[in-house]
């Protein structure tokens, strides 16, 4: 990775205010990286998000949308957009490598319009992906390989940030740090301590505001209570939406083929089977249909899931363990 100096001096930069940035406040954290990235790159939209590979649990703990922070929020994410197409690759996803085909398969936020280019990478550990983070811009030709890189190092350091402790050192650190211990006990509380502490801060400056006379000296406070709003909901996103009740069973993971008719899972059954996708006559043979019905049901299979190509199937049933996930730049070449 060798990167240019304006791109060094913006990642250092983000590196030197991270690690002045108190534990507590991931806010900081996930706005140095923001401000990194848009830098060095036209950006409209920026966010972080982290998530859970066992019931395709994300939390969206910061969320920057054309110059103003926007709702995070947690939701349950798609079998066959680009975050399932990032957690089975573990590898940046690039807008120029599809066109954005994945991309616009998933919820916009922001102003809603599809964006020009993007790229999200992801944050790795020995566990799998924890998490993204996410660039776009309006602007075609933007994301560039020294910007891919770049987030890509940002991924590394916010996760180093998040998970800070793997007691694999001889010095137990947690004894006299509790908030690097990973367990999420210690992390959480914090976390609570932190917001509780922001937000009696922030109900004592309200009644300031309140009693402000002069306009432009009310709205200036205002724009602060609403940042500090902002990394509250930063802080407990991250601790409470990304590792909620880890000691507590996940939820079931959901089901991929959900929408699919029988006869239609019967094929993807037969396609995804332990000796791989015997082709069509095969198929048709093992249910005892016509090789047309099964074209039949395979394109229906493939336009219910937003699929391009039947080899996605297996990834996406979770039976491709030992297999990569697709890479979106051969669609199209058969």
């Amino acid at each position: 990775m060798v990167l240019s100096d304006p791109t060094i001096r913006a990642l250092r930069f983000a590196d030197q205010v991270i690690h002045e940035a108190d534990r507590a406040d991931v806010f900081t954290v996930y706005d140095a990286c923001r401000a990194a990235i848009g830098a060095i790159t036209v950006l409209d939209d920026f966010y972080v998000a982290l998530l859970r590979e066992d019931d395709r649990r994300i939390s969206y703990p910061y969320l920057f949308s054309n110059g103003s922070y926007a709702e995070a929020g947690t939701m349950t994410y798609g079998p066959a957009g680009v975050v399932a197409w990032v957690v089975a690759s573990k590898r940046p996803y690039r807008y120029q490598d599809d066109d954005g085909a994945l991309l616009n398969r998933g919820v916009r936020f922001g102003d809603g319009e599809p964006s020009a280019d993007a790229v999200m990478v992801p944050m790795l550990t020995e566990d799998g992906v924890v998490g993204v983070l996410g660039a776009l811009s309006d602007t075609p030709g933007t994301m560039t390989d020294e910007v891919v890189d770049a987030l890509t190092w940002l991924a590394a350091v916010v996760r180093d940030r998040i998970h800070a402790a793997k007691p694999g050192r001889g010095l137990n650190l947690a004894a006299v740090y509790p908030e690097l211990q990973d367990t999420g006990r210690a992390g959480t509380l914090m976390a609570v301590n932190h917001a509780a502490s922001a937000l009696t801060a922030m109900a004592a400056d309200i009644q300031k505001v309140a009693a402000m006379d002069d306009a432009e000296e009310r709205s200036a406070a205002l724009s602060s209570l609403s940042r500090r709003c902002f990394e509250v909901q930063a802080a407990l996103m991250t601790r409470l939406g990304g590792h909620a009740d880890t000691d507590s069973e996940p939820d079931p993971r959901p089901d991929p083929l959900e929408r699919l008719s029988p006869h239609e899972r019967s094929v993807v059954d037969v396609v995804t089977g332990p000796d791989g996708d015997p082709g069509n006559a095969a198929v048709a043979e093992t249910l005892g249909i016509g090789t047309a019905t099964v074209k039949t049901h395979m394109a229906s299979v493939l336009a219910k899931l937003g699929l391009e190509h039947r080899s996605e199937l297996r990834w996406l049933v979770g039976r491709g363990e030992g297999d990569s996930a697709p890479d979106p730049r051969a669609r199209g070449r058969g």
